[in-house]
């Protein structure tokens, strides 16, 4: 019962990354060529932890493939302590992209524009797992693991 109250309560914590700051509502901005806004002014924890699971994405026929674990895309302000974690034990996290479509894959990570003001942890912990990203026929894969990406166009 301890287990499913924690796992619970990181997730509620995980999810209140999403939230914007006061006056940016969604935390998003009108810049379209960078993303959305994403302003962390109070302390943040994403966590992701799995357990003898999968998580996969596929883009086929030229469809793009993004996935986020613990992650930020866009216009990331972080201006107070963030913590960015991801867990895996016997899990598979897979992305893949195929003809001619793009493969894009983050975990616990910052991708666009990335300004970092205060302490900033990422991790990323692993046993008997795999991260596969994966592009075939013309297509693309970015992969970033416990990294910030200032990559405009690697979203």
């Amino acid at each position: 019962m301890k287990k499913v109250i924690a796992v619970v309560s990181l997730s509620l914590l995980a999810a209140s990354a999403f939230a914007g700051k006061p006056g940016h509502p969604g935390g998003h901005d009108d810049d379209k060529d960078t993303g959305p806004a994403i302003y962390l002014d109070g302390k943040t924890v994403q966590v992701t932890s799995l357990s003898w699971s999968a998580v996969s994405n596929k883009a086929q026929s030229g469809g793009d493939a993004r996935q986020n674990i613990s992650s930020n895309t866009g216009n990331v302000n972080v201006g107070a302590p963030l913590t960015q974690l991801t867990f895996g034990t016997l899990s598979y996290i897979g992305n893949k992209a195929e003809s001619g479509g793009d493969a894009r894959q983050n975990l616990a990570t910052n991708v666009g524009k990335v300004d970092i003001a205060k302490q900033l942890t990422q991790v990323v912990a692993l046993k008997g797992s795999a991260v596969m990203n994966h592009a075939s026929s013309g297509s693309s894969a970015v992969q970033n693991i416990s990294t910030n990406n200032g990559c405009q166009t690697c979203q």
